[in-house]
């Protein structure tokens, strides 16, 4: 009975890791920048010592963190 806990365990986690890892591939990027929806290429910055790049989704801006 215990292994099958652990297993199913296993499998949320793996799933939680799947799903977060394709909510934050959600743009191509390349090791100088991020690709957009219309494929034109933006150069990463750096805000607060972090590298990523700014989005706006819904009237909101979050700092894209890579």
């Amino acid at each position: 009975m215990k292994t099958s806990r652990k297993m199913l365990f296993l499998g949320l986690v793996a799933s939680f890791i799947a799903v977060s890892a394709g909510r934050s591939m959600a743009y191509d990027h390349d090791e100088k920048g991020w690709f957009d929806d219309h494929h034109k290429h933006h150069p990463f910055i750096y805000h607060n010592h972090h590298r990523g790049y700014w989005d706006q989704r819904d009237g909101a801006r979050v700092f894209i963190n890579i």
